[in-house]
């Protein structure tokens, strides 16, 4: 079989060409520090980084889903604490004033330091985070959770009594927050009710001062403040218990994290000595290839004649 002078030249010239491309994909890999270039390199293994790649996305959401539901719980915890304070003095006040020996001036003026912690409790429920979002309106967190009717002596609500859910793991949700109702109860929203008959704190404790101011203090108030401390206790158990769920759920999101990009770097990450080692074969193929490519050209007929 005859071979010709071409297409000796023209395999010459293929292996070199094969050569650089095998030395720039290397060169290309060694800048990238990935073993993956394209896709079509390793298809397996590149929809394996895609699903680690989309799967840690996914849990630092999850980490920042935490943090703002914990900075969101944590300022209603403090906003709790503060309140059971002073739902605790004017419980004091209460049992005082119920105090036969009390006479109605004293009466009026245990009053008017209850009426002036119903107000400071009344500004904690309508307290407003970092965002300017009331922290007890449930969605309507734009809108202020509670009111006092000036006119008619009662409370109202204005926000609704839904729960704001956060997504912290992948099999897991967590309220940030709770509604006004739940924390403080439902007002009548008109003149203030019987003692005893208080769903409300703001008007159990309207209705104990005013009592009080006409010195007919009725014991059922004392039991009005007393449930609603009792609930608002629960509800902040229930809140310090839902921090704790978002520090358990936050290590177990970083493990999984460092577990996945451990994988990634196992699947799409670049092994520097081989590479190194590959490169220099490499550049050492090329050359022989370039080296060959000189003794072909030689072998031409024509620089014989």
């Amino acid at each position: 079989m005859r071979i010709s002078t071409s297409w000796a030249q023209q395999t010459a010239v293929n292996s070199i060409l094969d050569q650089q491309s095998k030395l720039q994909k290397t060169q290309m890999q060694l800048s990238t520090g990935k073993k993956l270039l394209t896709p079509a390199d390793d298809p397996a293994a590149a929809a394996r980084s895609l699903d680690l790649n989309q799967g840690i996305k996914q849990t630092e959401q999850y980490q920042s889903n935490i943090n703002a539901a914990r900075q969101r719980l944590s300022l209603e915890e403090g906003v709790l604490q503060n309140a059971t304070e002073v739902l605790h003095r004017i419980r004091e006040l209460g049992v005082q004033g119920l105090n036969a020996t009390n006479s109605p001036s004293d009466r009026v003026i245990i009053a008017t330091e209850m009426e002036a912690l119903n107000d400071h409790l009344l500004g904690l429920a309508n307290t407003k985070n970092a965002n300017g979002e009331y922290l007890f309106s449930g969605f309507k967190s734009t809108t202020q959770a509670f009111s006092k009717n000036t006119v008619s002596g009662g409370y109202a609500y204005a926000g609704d009594a839904n729960q704001r859910t956060l997504q912290i793991g992948e099999n897991r949700q967590i309220a940030d927050g709770d509604p006004g109702t739940n924390v403080f109860g439902t007002p009548v929203n008109s003149t203030l009710p019987a003692a005893g008959a208080n769903a409300n704190i703001f008007e159990a404790i309207g209705r104990f001062a005013a009592d009080l101011r006409s010195n007919t203090p009725n014991s059922a108030s004392l039991d009005d403040v007393a449930s609603a401390l009792d609930k608002m206790l629960t509800v902040e158990a229930s809140v310090g218990a839902r921090l704790n769920a978002l520090d358990s759920q936050e290590g177990v999101n970083t493990d999984a994290i460092l577990n996945m990009k451990t994988v990634l770097s196992a699947t799409e990450d670049l092994d520097y000595a081989e590479a190194i080692s590959k490169f220099n074969l490499q550049t050492v193929s090329l050359q022989a290839a370039q080296q060959a490519f000189t003794q072909v050209k030689k072998l031409s007929l024509f620089n014989y004649l």
